[in-house]
């Protein structure tokens, strides 16, 4: 895949032929000023034609707070003022996952563009609803799974399409972390547990890259010890068509490899850590035999925009890519993207409540 620059020259990926750029300006409004939020805005602020327009939390002084920090002109003090602010175009929804149905569902019924945090909800029947509304309205509504809009993912995926890998048969994808060392115990991640937090994006992996026809799967996990009562580690095994596979493990309580792999009959992708917004890239296309291997390996670069902040988390400049998606994907009057369609997310949390329900029921 040849490297897409924007009018700043950032990279930018590819959206079924779209514009690379826009030419309205859209004004975001915020649902939630905490820690992801704040790295969403500092991007904003880097993005053409985008403007952190107005955020909202319950206590009004955080949003100013918020306001001030990131150049906004609007902050409330409640997010039903902020959505029916005439002038907001489109809302990010950056609340705990508990709050994403109604929040969304406030959102959409005011009439405006919706980007949701991930998981897109806790629920198959609440992910419906988002689901079902949006399209009633015909809105744009997308999960923000940033990773899927990264350079290095768009060129898997290409990869994979040339046919250099041959048949894919096997995809194996992990994001482990620790979370008690990161945040310590007061983290609202340990009350819905690491499978919706950690695990959404293994399994997104595996359904981007073996479809959504899912012929049967089982699935293994550990209950987080810490006496919340939820999936702190866990492994999803699916079968696709034929004799493809896809293997996701996820873990809150330790840290892992955090890598991806892509199996095929001529050669494989390692996607190196953090494979959830990856910057590197290896090809190994098989040569020889396995006693004496004669493999090509090339290895493939992708850098983070240079945005500058204080930034929260690892590789959020990342966040860049996803944000722009949003704005060419309105700007073009898609209500969904292509990269993150609903369809795709619904059955992602369908599969992370099988694996939450079995893992509890197993786990007495």
């Amino acid at each position: 895949m040849n490297p897409y620059k924007s009018d700043s020259g950032f990279i930018v990926t590819p959206l079924d032929n779209l514009p690379l750029s826009v030419d309205r300006e859209f004004r975001w409004g915020f649902i939630g000023c905490g820690k992801i939020a704040n790295d969403f805005a500092l991007v904003l602020n880097h993005l053409e034609q985008a403007e952190v327009y107005a955020v909202s939390a319950r206590d009004t002084d955080r949003a100013r707070a918020f306001a001030s920090r990131h150049g906004a002109e609007k902050f409330y003090g409640s997010y039903a003022e902020l959505v029916n602010d005439p002038l907001v175009d489109v809302v990010y929804i950056a609340t705990v996952t508990e709050f994403h149905a109604d929040h969304a569902k406030l959102v959409l019924n005011a009439g405006k563009h919706l980007l949701i945090e991930k998981p897109i909800a806790l629920s198959v029947d609440e992910v419906s609803m988002i689901r079902s509304l949006a399209r009633s309205k015909g809105l744009f509504c997308m999960e923000a799974m940033w990773m899927r809009f990264f350079p290095a993912m768009e060129y898997c995926k290409n990869v994979i399409k040339s046919g250099e890998l041959g048949e894919v048969g096997q995809v194996r994808a992990d994001l482990s972390f620790d979370l008690k060392r990161d945040e310590g115990l007061d983290s609202p991640t340990w009350k819905t547990g690491g499978i919706f937090d950690a695990g959404v994006y293994p399994v997104h992996q595996a359904l981007m890259i073996c479809g959504g026809k899912i012929k049967d799967s089982e699935c293994s996990g550990v209950i987080d010890g810490y006496g919340f009562g939820q999936v702190g580690a866990g492994l999803l095994h699916a079968r696709f068509e034929e004799t493809l596979t896809a293997m996701a493990t996820w873990s809150i309580l330790y840290e892992g490899a955090e890598e991806m792999d892509i199996y095929g009959s001529k050669g494989r992708i390692r996607v190196h850590s953090p494979a959830h917004s990856p910057t590197c890239v290896t090809v190994i296309k098989y040569g020889g035999s396995r006693r004496k291997p004669e493999n090509t390996v090339t290895t493939h670069e992708f850098p983070l925009p240079p945005i500058d902040g204080e930034f929260n988390f690892p590789s959020s400049e990342g966040l860049y890519y996803e944000a722009a998606a949003v704005q060419r994907c309105i700007a073009a009057g898609l209500t969904e993207c292509p990269q993150v369609p609903l369809d795709e997310s619904l059955q992602a949390i369908e599969l992370l409540n099988s694996c939450d329900r079995i893992i509890k029921k197993r786990a007495g």
